[in-house]
């Protein structure tokens, strides 16, 4: 809608001007109207007017369009997986997958209210054990959209999250002195000794599975009696890879006593490596250097022992996880005497409050010991 008008100068000469209606600006809604002046002619007015709506047209169509939350998560995932190790990133996808893309990811990202991630909280709440952990994620996609001006605010910041529902630990997630005994006593007679060396090494280290899967024959020096820890292996989409370790401070030189270091020459007698650059527990019989043995493994040789160990007992042995073996080795750890700060380096623990967190529950040696110590300290 425009109107053309001539009109005369101060000198007598004759010009025209025009004030039209372009359209409705799409930040802050409201009518864009404009006049132009001092054309010759009306046609030459009329040019301008069309070049001018034009224009406004070409940069409304480059204006930022509305965005999904699923399109912004897109976004952000190109960023975040470049600052995170291949299992981390593979567990955040399934997360975002099979949850939050569900519930979210059709809904224009400006439109989701606190009220709605409040609800959507709720029912993860009632569901999962994880409800808090998902949602922390969640918020990452709405944070990244308030660094980059598409909303204002986070709404993940306005909900009140449910206390999580932990799972009770119990004092039996690990061996004590004795059981290890048993158990070891039970391993030396499976007729494998890549088995026997693997859960030796795991009990008497504590390194994580992934850890001990990543182990090349170089990284541990025999003379030394010592182990390099730099490396881990990481579940990702197009498999399993030999990665950075968990954090920082797991990259680690840790001491290793003789009896193992005797059951892991035996292991290598045994498995010939052509080079010390093989990994240590790869796959069986391959004849690639780096064929990784897949993290399920150890727990179907966990099973098979533990119910040999069984035969010969009045009662059963309770089962532990193969992560159970490194709780172990916190608990004698504890037993022996040694420091926080020792067993936060041993672990490979980033900070010093996850050995506080993790291992606060001691074995049940340490634990008679505390109580018979204090005794003997008491003497009235």
């Amino acid at each position: 809608m425009a109107t053309f008008k001539e009109y005369k100068l101060k000198d007598g000469q004759r010009r025209w001007k025009f004030q039209a209606y372009l359209g409705i600006n799409p930040n802050t809604g409201k009518p864009v109207k404009t006049t132009r002046r001092n054309f010759k002619t009306q046609r030459e007015a009329g040019l301008a007017l069309a070049a001018l709506q034009t224009s406004f047209e070409n940069e409304l169509s480059k204006k930022e369009k509305p965005k999904t939350y699923e399109e912004v998560y897109d976004i952000w995932m190109i960023e975040y997986e470049k600052t995170v190790r291949g299992s981390t990133l593979l567990k955040t996808k399934r997360i975002f997958k099979n949850h939050v893309l569900d519930a979210l990811g059709d809904t224009y990202i400006s439109e989701i209210t606190p009220l709605k991630i409040q609800e959507l909280m709720n029912e993860w709440s009632a569901k999962y054990s994880t409800a808090n952990k998902m949602m922390n994620y969640t918020g990452l996609v709405f944070k990244y959209a308030v660094r980059f001006g598409l909303i204002t605010q986070n709404p993940v910041e306005s909900i009140l999250k449910p206390k999580s529902r932990k799972n009770k630990k119990t004092d039996d997630s690990f061996y004590d002195k004795d059981e290890l005994k048993t158990f070891l006593n039970t391993l030396y007679q499976y007729p494998n000794l890549k088995v026997q060396a693997y859960f030796r090494l795991l009990a008497m280290t504590g390194m994580r599975k992934q850890e001990v899967g990543a182990l090349e024959w170089h990284d541990i020096d025999f003379d030394k009696h010592i182990v390099t820890i730099d490396k881990a292996v990481s579940r990702t989409e197009a498999g399993l890879i030999i990665d950075e370790t968990k954090n920082e401070g797991s990259n680690r030189i840790i001491s290793v006593d003789s009896s193992t270091l005797d059951k892991m020459k035996e292991w290598k007698e045994e498995a010939k490596p052509p080079s010390d650059d093989w990994l240590i527990f790869g796959n069986a019989n391959s004849d690639k250097s780096h064929d990784i043995m897949s993290l399920d493994t150890s727990r179907k040789w966990l099973l098979s022992i533990q119910d040999e160990i069984d035969k010969d007992l009045d009662e059963p042995l309770h089962r532990i996880t193969t992560h159970g073996f490194r709780h172990t080795h916190a608990s004698l750890l504890v037993e022996m005497g040694a420091s926080l700060k020792d067993i936060q380096y041993r672990l490979g623990h980033s900070d010093i409050q996850t050995t506080m967190n993790v291992y606060a529950h001691v074995s049940k040696s340490a634990k008679e010991k505390l109580a018979n110590d204090f005794n003997t300290f008491i003497d009235f």
